[in-house]
């Protein structure tokens, strides 16, 4: 009989908690949620405490968290409930944890992966945005901690797949190719790129995913964090790493080995498929989910990047090419610029702008360690938040 997982999953209410959550309740012999952890979310985080019953839940946003603690005060009174990221990054080195779902959005869940890598958890990591910012500091760390991490991004997945795991002998593989779907402007005429209001920027055509990593897949920015990812997971230069567009989402990712041949892997667009596959490791879980039918499907289309279209990927690869400084640049000043065009205050074209105006004027070294990479986020924001201004009063 197969071990029993003990979870804690961080962004339990967003879509990778509940992706993640929709494979344990098919597989409840196999796994405990220890712990919970959401931003403000507190009557859907009821709803979870109510059906998996943690020990503990942490809620970022304190009122959530008070609603929350009225709401079961009659109820569950063993589970406990924290407030702020220090209680989020506690629960991730918890000792009764041994997996981690860091699936907190963006440079936010920095702190809770680092905690989790620090003591040693294996953690499934959906946040790309940890990993993009913080670079060969945060694999160092799990190294010497003796933390795993598997990917849990789809591409990435299917790369892990592909290539057997981390690991694999860099001498047998040529390139690894990512694929996009396009987003929703795939197909539409750029010259009415300026009028996109952020409700059309949020439709993904094929996956259900929150605003923020909606608009990046719409810029392809979120392509070209996951390029940098996969060139820090799996130790390859950014330039034996190529991304193509494929509408259907069906191809998630291939890699090219030095004898020519091709392995890619296919699979619907679920993310509970990659979750499925990391939380069984090295086991396969049955789930059930609509298969993937190839006769339905038809033909399988691929199709170069317009850099006009989506200027943002060469952004991601000169990035990579200069260093971490510049990786973690990149990450900050888009999740200043997107938020910005979220709230209305720029437009969906400004973003790229923002993005290079603040990479021109951020000059600094590589991060030493981790306090020096959430100091440089910190300044890097301030000068992308200036741009924001700047292109604002350019607008009015």
């Amino acid at each position: 009989m197969s071990a029993v997982t003990h979870l804690a999953v961080l962004g339990a209410t967003g879509s990778i908690g509940q992706h993640t959550l929709a494979v344990v309740r098919q597989h409840r012999e196999r796994f405990v949620v220890e712990a919970l952890a959401a931003n403000a979310d507190w009557q859907g985080m009821l709803a979870l405490v109510r059906e998996f019953v943690p020990r503990t839940v942490v809620l970022n946003d304190a009122d959530a968290a008070l609603a929350l603690r009225e709401a079961l005060a009659s109820h569950h009174t063993d589970v406990r409930i924290e407030v702020g990221a220090d209680a989020v990054a506690a629960i991730a080195r918890a000792p009764e944890v041994d997996t981690v779902v860091a699936g907190i959005s963006g440079f936010a869940g920095l702190r809770s992966v680092w905690a989790a890598v620090s003591a040693g958890k294996r953690l499934l990591l959906a946040n790309k945005e940890a990993l993009v910012a913080s670079g060969r500091l945060l694999l160092a760390q799990a190294r010497a901690c003796g933390a795993t991490i598997l990917p849990l991004d789809s591409e990435h997945n299917a790369l892990y797949q592909c290539l057997g795991g981390i690991t694999a002998c860099p001498k047998q593989v040529a390139r690894l190719t990512l694929t996009a779907s396009g987003g929703p402007f795939r197909t539409r005429d750029p010259a009415t790129f300026g009028s996109i209001t952020p409700e059309e920027a949020c439709k993904h055509p094929n996956w259900s995913m929150g605003r923020k990593i909606s608009v990046d897949s719409a810029t392809l920015v979120n392509k070209g964090l996951e390029v940098i990812e996969a060139a820090l997971l799996f130790d390859r230069p950014g330039t034996d790493i190529d991304v193509l567009i494929h509408p259907t989402s069906t191809v998630h990712a291939l890699v090219e080995f030095v004898d020519g041949s091709v392995l890619a892997h296919l699979g619907p667009s679920n993310m509970s498929v990659p979750i499925a596959h990391a939380l069984g490791l090295p086991e396969r879980l049955t789930l059930d989910v609509e298969r993937l039918s190839l006769l339905t499907l038809g033909r399988l289309e691929f199709f170069p990047v317009d850099p006009v279209r989506y200027p943002a990927l060469q952004l991601a690869y000169a990035a990579l090419a200069a260093g971490q400084d510049a990786c973690l640049a990149l990450n900050a000043s888009n999740e200043v610029a997107v938020q910005a065009f979220l709230d209305r205050r720029i437009a969906y074209t400004d973003i790229v702008p923002v993005i290079e105006t603040t990479l021109a004027c951020h000059t600094a070294a590589d991060p030493s360690d981790i306090a020096h990479v959430f100091a440089l986020d910190g300044e890097v924001r301030r000068l992308a938040e200036a741009a924001v201004v700047t292109r604002r009063r350019r607008a009015a």
